[in-house]
Order: C-alpha cells, then sequence, then structure tokens
C-alpha cells in the first residue's frame, strides 16, 4: 500500500511516457482538446491601421489653429470604406479623406475625426475640435504582433481561444487526440434496466451512467461502456476484446478486493499486464489499481462503491489524461474549513464537499454530511472535493487546506 502523493506521481510518470496519438483539428472541432506545440501569431492584428469612427482622417497640423473662436476648414479629397485597398496616395496638407469604420486610414493622416463633430458644406468640411495623436485609429499590431504566443503547448483550448484564432486566420491546430477510453462496471447484482423493479439482493447500476458522463466533462471519448456479472472468464474476454479497439485507458470499478468474487488483479496478472501499484492510502478508493496492459493501454481498477469510483476517476484517472497530453500536473485551490473532522493520521481523506466565498472574497469550505462511500446523495449540493492530508489527525475549523473542484475547470 502506498500514499495517494507516491501514487499520483507514479501515475503522471507512467502516463507521461504515453505516446498519445496527434491530430490536426478545425476550429468547430477544437474545444477540449490540448494543444502539442507552441502557436504563434501569423500575422499583425490589426493587419493596418483603420478607423475606429465613421469620420475625416485628418492632419492633426492642420488643425492647430482651432480654438474656441476659430475653426478650420478643410477640403474633402475623397471616400474610403471597409474592404477599400489602402489609397496609394497620401494624404496631403490641407485636405481631408472621408473614412468609414474599418477602412484602411491613408499614409500621412494621424487623426479620425468623428463625422457628428464636423459641418459637411459640399466637399468643405469644417472642424472644430483638435484630436490628440490617433484619435480613433486602431494601429496596425495593437491586438497582435505578428509571432506573439496565442496558444501554449499543453493548454486546453476553450470557445474563448477560437476567437482569437479565428481573427488570426489559424484555421487548424495541432491537438492530442481525445483519449479513447472504455469502462467496465463489474457485479452480479448491478441492473442496468431502470424501468425494471429491484429484487432483493439487486442495486442499479450507478457507476456506469456517471463514469460516461465524468469522463466525458474529463475530456475523454468514452467508447465502450459494459456491464460484466463477477465472472472471470467474462471479464477477461471483454479485455481481450478491449485491447483490439486502438485504446488508450480502460478502467474498470469493481472487483480489485481481496474477496472470493474479486477477479480483476489475477486476471490481468494472466494476461501478462504489469501491475503497477495496488492499494492506496486514501479514503474512499483504498483498493485501487494501476497497470499497464501488454498492448501498452493504461488500466485503473477502481473499487466498486460509487463515492469510491467517483474519487477514483477524479484523483487517480485525470491526473494520467492530464500527463498524457502535455499537461501540467494540477495544482489545488485553498480555502479556510468550516468544520472540524477527526481522521487516521495514516490515510489521505477526499471529503464530499461545498465551496463558497464571504463578502471579503475569503473562500470557505463545508464538508458534505454523510461521507461513507455509498452515499451519494451529497453529490446534489457539492461542488468540490476537501483534501484531509495524510499526517494529520484532525482539521480544525479556520484551518486552511486544499480543495479541488468536483471536476476541473481547466
Amino acid at each position: 500500500m502506498i500514499d495517494y502523493q507516491e501514487a499520483e506521481s507514479l501515475i503522471y510518470k507512467v502516463a507521461k511516457e504515453y505516446n498519445l496519438k496527434k491530430i490536426n483539428c478545425g476550429l468547430d472541432e477544437l474545444v477540449g482538446h490540448v494543444c502539442v506545440s507552441n502557436v504563434s501569431a501569423p500575422l499583425s492584428i490589426q493587419p493596418f491601421d483603420n478607423s475606429a469612427m465613421d469620420g475625416f482622417a485628418v492632419i492633426r497640423s492642420d488643425l492647430e489653429a482651432i480654438s474656441n473662436d476659430n475653426t478650420v476648414i478643410l477640403q474633402k479629397k475623397g471616400i474610403i470604406a471597409a474592404g477599400d485597398s489602402a489609397p496609394l496616395e497620401p494624404l496631403s496638407i490641407g485636405t481631408c479623406t472621408q473614412i468609414m469604420t474599418g477602412a484602411p486610414v491613408p499614409d500621412m493622416a494621424d487623426a479620425v475625426v468623428p463625422i457628428e463633430l464636423v459641418q459637411v458644406e459640399g466637399n468643405q468640411i469644417i472642424f472644430s475640435k483638435y484630436p490628440k495623436h490617433f484619435d480613433n485609429i486602431r494601429r496596425a499590431g495593437e491586438d497582435f504582433k505578428k509571432g506573439d504566443l496565442v496558444l501554449e503547448a499543453g493548454q486546453k483550448i476553450s470557445a474563448s481561444n477560437i476567437l482569437a484564432l479565428a481573427t488570426l486566420g489559424i484555421e487548424e491546430v495541432e491537438v492530442y487526440r481525445k483519449p479513447r477510453v472504455a469502462f467496465l462496471a463489474t457485479g452480479r447484482e448491478l441492473v442496468d434496466d431502470f424501468s425494471k423493479d429491484l429484487e432483493s439482493g439487486q442495486i442499479y447500476n450507478s457507476n456506469k451512467p456517471y463514469a460516461v458522463a465524468a469522463l466525458k466533462e474529463l475530456g475523454t471519448e468514452c467508447v465502450s461502456a459494459q456491464t460484466i456479472a463477477d465472472d472471470k472468464i467474462l471479464f477477461t474476454k471483454a479485455l481481450h476484446d478491449l485491447m483490439e479497439q486502438d485504446l488508450d485507458i480502460i478502467i474498470s470499478s469493481g472487483a480489485v478486493s481481496a474477496g472470493e468474487f474479486d477477479f480483476v488483479r489475477s486476471c490481468l496478472e494472466e494476461i501478462g499486464a504489469e501491475i503497477l501499484f495496488h492499494k492506496i492510502k486514501m479514503k474512499p478508493g483504498k483498493p485501487m489499481l494501476f497497470a499497464k496492459l501488454p498492448n501498452g493501454t493504461l488500466y485503473f481498477g477502481l473499487p466498486g462503491n460509487p463515492v469510491a469510483t467517483a474519487a477514483g476517476l477524479r484523483f487517480c484517472v485525470y491526473p494520467a489524461l492530464r500527463a498524457i497530453t502535455g499537461m501540467s500536473p494540477e495544482e489545488p485551490m485553498k480555502a479556510r474549513a468550516v468544520t472540524a473532522l477527526k481522521k487516521n493520521p495514516n490515510v489521505q481523506i477526499f471529503l464530499k464537499s461545498r465551496m463558497y466565498s464571504k463578502e471579503d472574497a475569503t473562500m470557505l469550505v463545508e464538508f458534505a454530511d454523510g461521507q461513507a462511500s455509498f452515499m451519494v446523495s451529497p453529490f446534489l449540493t457539492a461542488n468540490c472535493w476537501a483534501i484531509a492530508p495524510i499526517g494529520k489527525s484532525e482539521i480544525k475549523a479556520d484551518d486552511i487546506i486544499d480543495i479541488y473542484s468536483i471536476f476541473p475547470n481547466c
């Protein structure tokens, strides 16, 4: 049995060496993928000086005589609309050019005066306000300069990133393929058909639909979800079938403890898997198993209790997903404990909890009632996991502790 920190480090180290496939992905499918390498701006934005207003492009020195008692008249020389090419001739002294929002500013012009601030009398434009330098001009490169960093290697791409990529004309990015995973729920007591009434000894299979939803939330493609009775032969066959499906990770729940029907470890050893660890000093989730299958696929055996499965997905599978996509280890948030807790100092506990902030922005965390690994009702209101670390026998109210969101926000 190993400490959770040791288990997490081993998971990250092994998964970091996994060669996840890379693909080029278009903007419409990019969100949720992780960038393989840095992406730089291929051009400057704005690509050219352009007007931020409908008005008149001017040379400011022509308007220096403006005062409360004096206006200046300039001769209008043409009009430039958005989408027009920049004029070949620079603006000349004593003239101005009518210009629309987004249109390229002519050479020599160093301000745009909004149309609301002038009087138009044919081609004579009367100015009564002296503009500031580059007033109402969007400068070339003001938003992005060519070569600016747009995405970092290991960055998970969000919808906000799409706006910048599209602005820069970047139509595809090299990303890691979303990890392909399969989930196996084990147990002859499990009922998948929720329309059926439960018979004596039966429970509805909550782990499988939860795992499918959670794995999607964690950024994977869950390509298979099955329920296997407590049958070693059927389980072994299912493993062999899954190893033919180009999967990156296989996850099971149940049958990893030390009971008569806990066959997962022996099945893995019989097919030639390398057991990297089995049992962690954590609660819930002590019987957690991590292995590498003969074909290189990573394998996680999670305990069958639903909260242990949830904790295993969040704190064992998710670190592996970060590692294989080039992301750095997740950093916890900090919060002040509202409730106190006494615990075994030889185990790390993951507590279903709720975080919230005070008016002064202090982050607080309150442990939920019902921490047993079979109790899922706290998930209706919990929004985080609070960490009661190994080596501590209690958490006191007002202690600063680590917390993690129920699902990662990155």
